[in-house]
């Protein structure tokens, strides 16, 4: 995940990525290049493999893209193109995804990934949700770690914590929210909260988080005013080792940072704690 950062991105990996070109082709046109001292898409285009608009659109994805996992583990032998390519496809398959859905995947559109992951959620309190953790997703990538993964929404009746992060949001219209991780996990997201070099769930690491949620709740209230509806905070909690029980339906959004799970929360009514 470090190493992706540095490397940029080849046009025959994204050929494959774009569905574009097969591996065969791929590793053909690379055989070419050793006998021919001509680039990967003059000669995929004058084999066939790639119409010029294909190409241009493959070389504006590079000059935007220098980060891409898929180059990292080709480049390091972990997967061969051939591998690469069946995994992407096996992916495909089983995810279920939409090419529009796997194109707003690579180019990191929020509201679109939020609409993937909380689908299964279509039939529930649906805008508010959504609009939440759309926030909350970009916060995470503007604070905290822009190579978040998401995994699809879940809901359930209980939930055991090891550290929650939460702030009580009243009002007629008001509900709960919060994320919760083990200890190492929300130590290191207050460090880069914080700015500051943590090893423990300490005072400052409370504080830490608890301005994160009070900058995403604080956020999330002043949209909510602008369409009329006006609710009040209360000052942002840590609590560890407990369970949460919901009179109704609790969501949980697993979300996976460079250093660890996350879990997204949020339900229509007020909690109890145990």
């Amino acid at each position: 995940m470090e190493e992706q950062k540095l490397v940029k991105v080849k046009l025959g990996v994204l050929a494959i990525d774009s569905g574009y070109m097969n591996a065969s082709q791929v590793d053909r046109i690379h055989k070419l290049q050793v006998a021919r001292d001509r680039r990967f898409g003059e000669l995929a285009v004058e084999e066939g493999y790639l119409t010029e608009n294909q190409l241009n659109e493959l070389l504006n994805a590079q000059k935007k893209s220098n980060v891409l996992i898929g180059q990292v583990l080709i480049e390091n032998g972990f997967f061969t193109l051939e591998k690469y390519e069946e995994i992407l496809l096996h992916y495909r398959q089983y995810s279920d995804l939409t090419d529009d859905e796997i194109q707003a995947l690579k180019t990191n559109d929020v509201k679109k990934i939020t609409e993937i992951f909380l689908r299964t959620l279509s039939h529930d309190r649906n805008k508010m949700l959504h609009e939440y953790f759309e926030l909350f997703i970009r916060n995470i990538i503007r604070f905290i770690d822009d190579g978040i993964r998401v995994e699809e929404a879940r809901k359930t009746n209980s939930y055991s914590f090891d550290y929650l992060v939460t702030q009580r949001i009243e009002g007629e219209q008001g509900f709960f929210s919060g994320f919760s991780a083990s200890e190492t996990v929300l130590t290191r997201f207050a460090s880069i909260y914080a700015e500051e070099e943590l090893d423990e769930m300490n005072a400052l690491a409370k504080d830490a988080l608890g301005e994160f949620m009070n900058c995403q709740n604080g956020l999330f209230l002043s949209h909510l005013s602008h369409e009329g509806i006006e609710l009040g905070l209360l000052p942002a909690e840590v609590k560890n080792d407990g369970n949460l029980k919901s009179l109704e339906k609790l969501y949980i959004i697993p979300c996976y940072l460079n250093f660890g799970r996350v879990d997204f929360l949020f339900a229509d009514k007020f909690l109890y704690f145990q």
